[in-house]
């Protein structure tokens, strides 16, 4: 009995030692490469960062083109999105249970791919 316990014993001290062995050697590796960044997957989109306007000539085409005042955002702009939606025929329950994403995540992603609606 002692030969089989002082057996175990053994192999327990074999695999503690080669499970540190590969310990240090993927801490090496690792040292060895950094990590390095991702280049963001060319299905994800960048959204455009804002653009100041440079000029007083162009400040005023901008107030030209939307009248004496620029347009006022409606107070919800996802209930009128939906609204938008459902009169277009688009079922967006449907499409975020066959996308697995949720609802909003559809509705933001049919608004960036300026689906009428």
């Amino acid at each position: 009995m002692t030969d089989a316990i002082a057996l175990l014993a053994i192999s327990q001290l074999v695999c503690l030692g080669a499970i540190f062995y590969l310990y240090v050697q993927l801490q090496a590796v690792k040292s060895a490469n950094p990590i390095r960044k991702r280049a963001p997957s060319a299905r994800v989109q960048r959204m455009v960062a804002p653009t100041e306007i440079g000029s007083p000539a162009t400040a005023r085409a901008a107030r030209a083109a939307y009248g004496a005042n620029p347009p006022a955002p409606a107070h919800d702009p996802a209930a009128t999105l939906a609204a938008r939606i459902g009169e277009s025929g688009v079922d967006v329950a449907a499409l975020a249970r066959r996308m697995r994403k949720s609802e909003e995540e559809v509705r933001l992603l049919l608004r960036r791919q300026g689906i009428p609606g």
